[in-house]
């Protein structure tokens, strides 16, 4: 860019996007004015392995609101579990079978192994989901379902969505709790019970507490030390009995709301500048990587991406109401995380979506809170 009074080159660097980077170290910073995708929160396409079939119709239901896959139907009503098993097509069992070898025409059976079985009603197609020990119990989607009716019942849930990935090998539902939280008093977050179960063999039954910030849809859910915010039914022949107790998990979910609103309105009464949040970005990012003349410049490239965008959603409106705060530091890297952060294998909206769903790479994030606390 160059100053017409003085024909001098300032050390601004204009971007296609619309915003600006101030060249060179962290010292400087990229302070970037946000892009249109930042400016307007979520022009994502969040697309999902969430099972279609032929007629267009998909095992996915959404209350109120669309689905981020644009995929399901919407409903005006919270719904019950068994209209949500309708809807969503859950509505399947899985049924267990011998697992077998066919070793030049004879049949061998696998010891100790079984074949976890769907046929979809829909479809009339049979699947294995996973291959599983003996004394794995399969929790039905009734039965996960019936966990969750319960938690309605006691708490005052409402169910907001549910559905299944890669082909029935995964089914989740989430719940919205009657109340949420104000941060600093005017930072909304909505509490949510997500519960997914696998099929597959390769989880147990999860039910998570999940903050979700209204402004941003960030997943800012955070470790507490005085809660715990993940309750767990192992595929055991102890598990109808773990599913019986929701009232367990609903007290599990107001411990941790609690907690949770005293670290997230702590870090809001910090603040922090810019200079602070670059100080705490590059302790968070660590040293750049050295790059030697002739190897591949890649990982400084993918580097530099990622201080960029941290640094561009520091500034971006989505933290305008908790501008210079450490919460909003922290939800500058939650945000990074959940919709701006590079994703492998697959299409890049599936494996977005799935991270967000099933709660995971949360490493980054862990880290940036705990340089907070």
């Amino acid at each position: 860019m160059t100053d017409k009074k003085t024909s001098k080159t300032t050390p601004l660097d204009l971007r296609s996007n619309g915003g600006y980077g101030i060249l060179g170290s962290w010292a400087n910073a990229y302070l970037a004015k946000p892009s249109k995708t930042l400016a307007t929160g979520r022009e994502i396409n969040m697309a999902s392995k969430i099972e279609t079939f032929a007629d267009g119709t998909a095992s996915f239901f959404s209350h109120r609101v669309p689905a981020w896959h644009a995929l399901g139907t919407v409903t005006e009503n919270a719904l019950s579990a068994n209209e949500a098993l309708e809807t969503a097509h859950l509505n399947w069992e899985v049924l267990q079978y011998p697992v077998m070898a066919d070793v030049s025409g004879t049949p061998v059976i696998a010891d100790g192994k079984r074949a976890n079985v769907r046929t979809h009603p829909k479809t009339g197609d049979a699947s294995v989901l996973g291959i599983v020990g003996t004394r794995y119990t399969v929790v039905q989607n009734e039965q996960a379902f019936k966990f969750c009716d319960d938690i309605l019942d006691v708490g005052g849930a409402t169910f907001e969505t549910a559905g299944s990935l890669d082909k029935g090998r995964r089914v989740f539902m989430t719940m919205k709790m009657p109340e949420g939280i104000n941060v600093g008093g005017h930072d909304a977050i909505n509490m949510y019970l997500m519960v997914v179960n696998s099929h597959d063999g390769s989880t147990p039954l999860l039910a998570a507490v999940t903050p979700v910030r209204v402004v941003c849809a960030n997943t800012v859910a955070a470790g507490v030390a005085a809660a715990k915010s993940v309750y767990r039914v192992s595929h055991t022949a102890s598990a109808t009995g773990r599913l019986s107790d929701a009232r367990e998990a609903l007290k599990m979910s107001y411990q941790y709301t609690g907690e949770f609103e005293l670290l997230a309105n702590e870090l809001y009464s910090k603040s922090m500048s810019d200079s602070e949040f670059i100080k705490f970005a590059e302790k968070l990012m660590g040293d750049a990587p050295i790059v030697k003349e002739g190897e591949s410049t890649r990982s400084l490239a993918m580097f530099e991406s990622k201080r960029d965008s941290l640094m561009g959603l520091w500034k971006a409106p989505t933290q305008d109401n908790i501008k210079n705060t450490q919460w909003a530091a922290y939800n500058t890297v939650v945000e990074y995380v959940d919709w701006f952060s590079p994703v492998r294998g697959g299409n890049v909206e599936v494996r977005r979506g799935e991270r967000i769903v099933e709660n995971t790479s949360n490493d980054f994030k862990e880290k940036a809170l705990a340089l907070l606390k």
